[in-house]
């Protein structure tokens, strides 16, 4: 049994926001069109929230690019996406990482036709889409799973614990975070706290969990 630590979050200041933003500038066109498919999207299907401005999108796609700008994805060329709804963050990531494989994965069938198309558009050919529940998907490989506010932590690990899952990178508030953590006393995380100033508001009580599988 895994030693647990205690959740006490490590400080991610602001410049893994500035690299992460820089992220977004070196690939802008084609997370631009994302957003712009995205929008379309959402119009027909509800993929995220119906009245969602350009600008609070954009937000959440520099977000999703928070795990890369701190390195925490480079322990695995596979990255499963689980709970993708629209696609974030699965689709960004696959974006800047084109050399990496990702499954991007929802049981909300309405939902990956949408992301599938999105990809296709996109021209991701480093992307798949799957509908199931994220205990079927299986990459025949060791992976890393990334999940946006789409699970409880001890839900996710408790269905994918059995699996070749290197680590699962949780987007959550530092507050939900800590009390799920606390909860599961076996497990092994980091909370990486982001303390980005008064002035980006949009960060403020987010934080990113790396739970140890």
């Amino acid at each position: 049994m895994k030693q647990h630590k205690s959740a006490s979050p490590k400080i991610a200041g602001p410049e893994y926001l500035r690299s992460s933003i820089e992220l977004f500038k070196n690939n802008k066109e084609q997370l631009q069109e994302y957003i712009d498919l995205l929008l379309w999207w959402n119009q027909k299907i509800n993929l995220v929230s119906r009245n969602v401005s350009r600008e609070t999108l954009r937000e959440h796609v520099i977000h999703s690019l928070l795990p890369a700008a701190m390195g925490l994805l480079n322990s695995s060329d596979c990255i499963v996406d689980a709970g993708t709804g629209g696609g974030l963050p699965g689709i960004p990531l696959s974006i800047i990482y084109p050399e990496k494989r990702f499954i991007l994965n929802d049981i909300v069938a309405k939902k990956t036709m949408a992301v599938k198309q999105i990809a296709r558009d996109l021209n991701l050919s480093n992307a798949e889409v799957q509908s199931c529940s994220v205990e079927k998907i299986d990459p025949k490989c060791p992976f890393l799973i990334v999940t946006k506010h789409a699970f409880e932590i001890a839900s996710l690990y408790r269905m994918v614990k059995n699996k070749q899952v290197k680590e699962i990178v949780f987007y959550k508030g530092c507050s939900d975070a800590i009390s799920e953590i606390n909860k599961v006393k076996h497990l092994s995380s980091d909370l990486h706290s982001f303390q980005f100033g008064e002035k980006y508001k949009f960060y403020a009580d987010k934080c990113i969990a790396v739970v140890k599988c």
